[in-house]
């Protein structure tokens, strides 16, 4: 049973989260506290400084990976939503005129699918729930949204499949194919759940689903093999929102296609081109500036971060060039959001370098070694099993 001393952490989580129903800063400090007091035990290793420094290093330096795509990812966020990008997207929709299960896919699992992949956080809940407000009731938008966020590897660029690689000593590569097998299916099964929160859905719209699932899945799964796992959402996003354009323009009127096409290149939309266009930008001169030598990195000899690979620098780039696109138009009032890019961050960033530092923790002190191995014996199987309930715990 020693080794199931590794799942307290969890348990404190839990406990904190569900039981007391306190923040995630307070379920973080007790994850962290947790793994702190296993470490200090010797339940598993008996401590030494030497096993807390190597935590030390690796959490500061994982934060700062994480932090690098949050703040400019936030700071993308802000300069896009005070730019009128709902607005803009509102427009689009009401120029389709889709069917409202189509329009909830449309939401949901292309522009939802989308703006999670670019930015991560849940902020495409801030787009995603005042358009199905608009359409649906309360419940039936707060479930489509949710719908919206569940292909969470691909969520922030992605920054979750370039973690785990990092922490399990993976080619991002073939970590990110199997993520797609694992959850393409999910991917494909999203634009048919929407419908279970839209009333009355048709035959035509039960058809428009199954047809987007397939292309959100298998664009998802053509973007990772080709391109690279950071735009495969994005790619899968876009898919799902250019069957829909075609859906609403079908058999429609020249003046209808120009409406689209002025919509479509209205300024408030034009920081996610940017974005798009700086993704692509930057996966195409990586293995440039690596063959020129050019590869600054931070390392701890177990962990480490390729600083110019980093989906941050491509959100840097592109809200540096929508905040100066939106100075020329607004006449420098694009800037007074910027203080609220360090209050917004301040909380996810506390919660994440505290649950970094009980996996590390836990790393030290020999509990993860401990708790695989008692995995490992349990047979293939019951292994699997155990390692989902684990996974999604």
């Amino acid at each position: 049973m020693t080794p199931l001393i590794a799942l307290l952490p969890c348990a404190a989580v839990l406990i904190t989260v569900m039981g007391l129903r306190l923040s995630g800063i307070v379920a973080a400090s007790a994850a962290a506290a947790t793994a702190f007091v296993i470490w200090l035990a010797g339940v598993f290793a008996g401590p030494s400084t030497q096993s807390l420094w190597r935590a030390f290093q690796d959490t500061i330096l994982l934060e700062l990976l994480v932090a690098a795509v949050v703040l400019p990812g936030i700071l993308f966020v802000e300069i896009s939503s005070r730019g009128g990008a709902l607005n803009a997207i509102n427009d689009i929709l009401r120029i389709l005129e889709l069917t409202k299960p189509k329009a909830a896919i449309f939401i949901a699992t292309g522009v939802g699918v989308m703006l999670e992949s670019l930015t991560g956080l849940g902020v495409s809940l801030l787009v995603t729930v005042p358009l199905l407000m608009a359409l649906f009731e309360r419940y039936r938008a707060i479930g489509l949204a949710l719908v919206s966020m569940s292909l969470m590897p691909w969520g922030g660029l992605s920054i979750s499949v370039l973690i785990g690689a990092e922490l399990g000593g993976l080619q991002i590569r073939d970590l990110s194919l199997m993520v797609w097998r694992i959850s393409g299916p999910v991917a494909a099964a999203l634009p048919m759940l929407c419908l279970m929160f839209v009333p009355k859905p048709s035959i035509p719209d039960l058809t428009f689903a199954i047809l987007a699932g397939l292309l959100l899945s298998s664009t998802i799964g053509v973007a990772t093999y080709w391109i690279g796992v950071e735009v495969a959402g994005v790619a899968g996003g876009l898919a799902v929102i250019a069957l829909s354009m075609l859906q609403g323009l079908q058999g429609s009127h020249a003046g209808k296609a120009n409406a689209l096409g002025a919509a479509l290149t209205a300024p408030a939309l034009r920081p996610y081109a940017i974005l798009i266009i700086a993704v692509f930008a930057q996966k195409l001169l990586i293995p440039l500036l690596n063959d020129a030598g050019i590869a600054p990195a931070l390392s701890t000899g177990r962990v480490t971060f390729t600083l110019l690979s980093s989906p941050g620098v491509a959100l840097l780039a592109a809200s540096i060039a929508s905040l100066a696109l939106q100075r020329q138009r607004d006449h420098g009032s694009a800037t007074k959001f910027l203080p609220s890019v360090p209050r917004r961050a301040w909380r996810p960033l506390t919660s994440i370098v505290l649950f970094l530092a009980s996996a590390r923790l836990l790393v030290e002190s020999g509990a993860i070694t401990a708790l695989a191995n008692l995995l490992a014996g349990l047979g293939a199987y019951p292994a699997v099993a155990a390692v989902t309930s684990l996974g999604a715990l």
